[in-house]
């Protein structure tokens, strides 16, 4: 009687073809011979960065979301400064909407005048003609070529908490690399750099050949506006993942198609998990992200929501072989518009090391079930009031707010369009979410109808903004195509971005 068994050279071809979908769908490699140290919340990560930078010998290369004036920003800085100042190469690029304060206050200039080099992503131009609601969300530092730290965190006091009036730090997940895939995490930068100017140094484009390798294969996802490659690589692990998938994240608003993915790996048996915040910092985040529950409930995926203050982390864990971290959510401004950057990793060891973290989360959240009354999502223990609103934002949430807002109104879409297009059903479970929603869109309305200049000032502001970015460049494109025609026969052609290139800062 044959045997049902696969033969080593069919497990050898499914393995290659697994390897091939993995590396398409991310756009990366499976890199082997890394070393990966998992760190947690700002206790671990935020030493970790200070010890780093402070041995820095010849370069530190950073591209983060949010630098902020605060505390623990301005510890950064005075490192930063004191590394410059003794020769140190800095190269810092900064997101303009996540750290627009410290713009407007003048936070870097010490810094540039300690010769270190800060650009901004994705200034507000009349020429740029970028999108608004691309950013770099990126949280990535490289010291020396030789050592990286990828995570959710920013650079900011806000992940410490207020321990001083009882206030838990947020949390977080990061982890601490080296080895060949530095390389990785340097092309990354390096591409990002280039976007605001000029090419990075050359001596700054390689990782250093004393890197001490391990055991761990990872791939570093380093996602660009429009590419997709970590929503792809989401989707696959959904198809892939065959005993558990566990996700934790900090903006949920998964499209149809990711929730269908869910709902479809639940349905098959997969212990599918999804960790949540119950009040966001941005608050009405949370509001439109329970919209989601009930049909995932209704497949079989089992949601939580963190009990703490806020938990920022974006992780996900499967079969406890596979796992991933990083700065993106499970959302369309991390998976199309933003630059985001993660690392996907292939070890039981740091996977388990997650799962155990995943499930000592669990201990600190609440369980969302349905009832026996229609289905409806209710918390397994009752919780707390959260008097947080949709119009009133927390004390001191104003500049994260601002610099969140533009993005997050575009995940508003996919939650109104199942109750106006009739995607899906809804139950009367979502009523209050709905109505907080509703009510929004109405008071907008009605603000609309009294003070129409509210509207009309901003928006006129945008068209105008808008066609200057669109006049001048047409401008520009007509002005290289006047240069092409003068050029004598035979010449070379300029790069087609050197006449686009903004110049570098500081």
């Amino acid at each position: 009687m044959p045997s049902s068994k696969p033969s080593p050279a069919a497990l050898d071809f499914v393995r290659q073809l697994a390897d091939q979908a993995f590396a398409r769908s991310a756009g990366a490699p499976l890199i082997n011979g890394n070393t990966i140290d998992l760190l947690f919340d700002s206790r671990e990560n935020f030493p970790a960065w200070e010890a780093a930078l402070s041995g820095a010998c010849d370069s530190i290369l950073i591209e983060i979301y949010i630098f902020a004036d605060d505390s623990f920003g301005q510890r950064i800085r005075e490192i930063l400064i004191e590394q410059a100042t003794k020769g140190v190469q800095v190269r810092l690029l900064v997101d303009w909407l996540g750290s627009w304060k410290a713009h407007l206050r003048g936070f870097f200039k010490p810094l540039q005048a300690a010769g270190a080099e800060v650009r901004t992503y994705n200034r507000p131009s009349l020429s740029g003609g970028s999108s608004p609601l691309g950013r770099n969300h990126r949280k990535l530092i490289i010291v020396d070529g030789a050592e990286a730290f990828i995570s959710g965190l920013g650079i900011s006091s806000r992940w410490e908490g207020k321990p001083d009036k009882g206030g838990e730090p947020w949390r977080d997940t990061g982890a601490r690399l080296s080895g060949p895939v530095l390389q990785d995490a340097i092309d990354a930068f390096t591409d990002s750099w280039a976007s605001c100017g000029e090419a990075l140094d050359e001596s700054l484009r390689q990782a250093s050949r004393s890197m001490i390798g391990g055991s761990v294969a990872a791939r570093l996802i380093a996602t660009t506006p429009a590419t997709a490659n970590l929503m792809r690589l989401d989707l696959l692990i959904a198809s892939f993942a065959r005993r558990s998938l566990w996700l934790t994240d900090a903006y949920f608003m998964g499209t149809s198609t990711y929730l269908t993915a869910l709902q479809n790996a639940a349905k098959d048996g997969v212990d599918v998990r999804l960790l949540v915040p119950r009040s966001s910092d941005i608050g009405w985040i949370a509001t439109v992200s329970r919209t989601l529950y009930r049909p995932l409930l209704e497949a079989g995926v089992r949601v939580f929501e963190w009990d703490g203050p806020m938990i920022h982390a974006k992780t996900a864990v499967a079969d406890g072989r596979w796992a991933r971290l990083g700065s993106s959510n499970l959302n369309l401004s991390s998976w199309l518009a933003n630059r985001e950057i993660d690392v996907a990793v292939e070890d039981e060891e740091i996977a388990g090391k997650l799962a155990d973290k995943f499930l000592d989360d669990l201990e600190h959240a609440t369980e969302v079930r349905l009832s026996a009354h229609r289905h409806r999502p209710v918390l397994s223990r009752p919780r707390q009031r959260d008097y947080q609103s949709l119009l009133l934002p927390k004390p001191g949430a104003a500049a994260l707010g601002a610099s969140a807002a533009a993005r997050q109104a575009a995940r508003i879409g996919d939650a109104l369009g199942a109750a106006v297009r009739g995607t899906r059903t809804v139950e009367a479970s979502e009523a209050s979410s709905f109505l907080t929603i509703g009510a929004a869109l109405l008071l907008l309305a009605l603000v609309s109808a009294l003070f129409p200049y509210l509207i009309a000032g901003p928006l006129a502001l945008l068209l105008l903004l808008s066609g200057g970015a669109v006049v001048l460049k047409a401008l520009g494109l007509y002005r290289a195509r006047w240069k092409k025609k003068r050029q004598p026969p035979g010449t070379l052609e300029p790069h087609p971005e050197s006449d686009d290139k903004p110049p570098p800062e500081g």
